[in-house]
């Protein structure tokens, strides 16, 4: 467990050397491993508010746990082929997409952040301070998942950044804007 938290700290503080570590020793595996810990967690931590609100503690956190994971799971694979693609075509990037995949899970660090916000909703209370700690989870869970990208693809914080976040964007605009039109 020192280990893990070790790790967990050096992907929050350091991501762009740790990626690079994990890259040399062909480690890229537990990017997908912290993911899915962090989101079953994240999940059963979410389903214990659940439970709480509504008063049955046998189903939900188990639940969400399994329901949050799938979910993040697929939005992980989603976020990683688009970021691949555009890192690939649109910026001439030079990785393959597993690893894109595999990396992008270490975005899930930041979930640490995600389960002390609900904590503190639990025990405390605090909807703002709960809703900051998600923001900035949100915005580090960006940063980490821009350095992976950069890091394997070798295109440099910027572009990888337009990767990861930019052109998804436009186009998730682009599309809204289309919808809008024709309604």
């Amino acid at each position: 467990m020192a280990n893990f938290s070790r790790d967990l700290l050096k992907v929050l503080v350091s991501p762009e050397e740790t990626f690079k570590a994990v890259k040399d020793k062909g480690l890229e595996n537990q990017g997908l491993y912290l993911y899915i810990f962090m989101c079953a967690f994240l999940g059963f931590m979410l389903g214990g508010v659940v439970s709480a609100i509504t008063g049955v503690w046998i189903v939900f956190p188990i639940a969400f746990a399994v329901v949050v994971t799938v979910i993040a799971l697929l939005k992980l694979i989603v976020w990683a082929i688009i970021s691949h693609v555009v890192a690939v075509f649109v910026f001439k990037g030079e990785g393959s997409l597993t690893n894109t995949i595999k990396l992008m899970g270490f975005s899930a660090a930041p979930f640490i952040l995600g389960i002390f916000a609900l904590m503190t909703l639990i025990l405390i209370g605090t909807i703002f301070t709960s809703a900051m700690l998600f923001v900035i989870m949100y915005i580090w869970a960006i940063i980490i998942g821009s350095t992976a990208v950069s890091i394997e693809h070798r295109i440099g914080f910027g572009r990888s950044f337009l990767s990861v976040l930019g052109v998804p964007a436009l186009v998730i605009i682009g599309v809204m804007m289309l919808v809008g039109v024709f309604q």
